[in-house]
């Protein structure tokens, strides 16, 4: 695993598990975002009502499975968006873009995380505005930090900040 610093929006606040619909314009936003700086959204994970599991698996197979959930209005907890390289070795580390909403955890919130240098290309005020139609905005941050501390980890509160070396908060949302 290559160490490689990346930069992280996190939104906080309510995400609604039960409307399907917002979930499928979610999925297609994130999607569009991702191809629009040249990046291949090749892998995801959907937690649902009947499969608790978010395991990571190829974009098209995980697909279906997040369709048929919406058209039965199946709750849906969490789902995840990634653009990993062909010869990555671990999802949670060797993505080139991550992006997640989740209502499974204490804090409801999404995420998107991009090596530095594909985040300074970016409109970051267009893509916070645009994630804002998912969520009941809080409030949130913008944080700099290696791959390697895993800031999705960060993002969910899991652990202080003081736990984590490479932390650097740019914005506060």
């Amino acid at each position: 695993m290559v160490e490689k610093l990346t930069t992280s929006i996190v939104l906080y606040g309510k995400v609604d598990s039960l409307d399907s619909n917002k979930w499928g314009d979610f999925y297609n936003y994130i999607s569009n975002f991702i191809k629009s700086i040249d990046l291949v959204p090749n892998y995801m994970a959907v937690s649902r009502e009947s499969v608790k599991s978010s395991k990571i698996s190829s974009r098209i197979r995980v697909e279906m499975n997040l369709f048929k959930a919406i058209e039965n209005k199946e709750e849906i907890l969490s789902l995840s968006l990634y653009s990993l390289p062909e010869d990555f070795e671990t999802a949670a580390f060797d993505y080139n873009a991550y992006i997640c909403r989740t209502s499974r955890l204490s804090y409801p919130h999404i995420i998107v995380t991009l090596p530095i240098e594909i985040y300074e290309k970016i409109d970051y005020k267009e893509l916070i505005a645009g994630l804002k139609n998912f969520i009941e905005f809080k409030d949130g941050e913008i944080f700099n930090m290696s791959n390697l501390e895993s800031p999705q980890l960060y993002a969910s509160k899991a652990n202080a900040p003081s736990s984590f070396r490479t932390l650097d908060v740019k914005v506060n949302l």
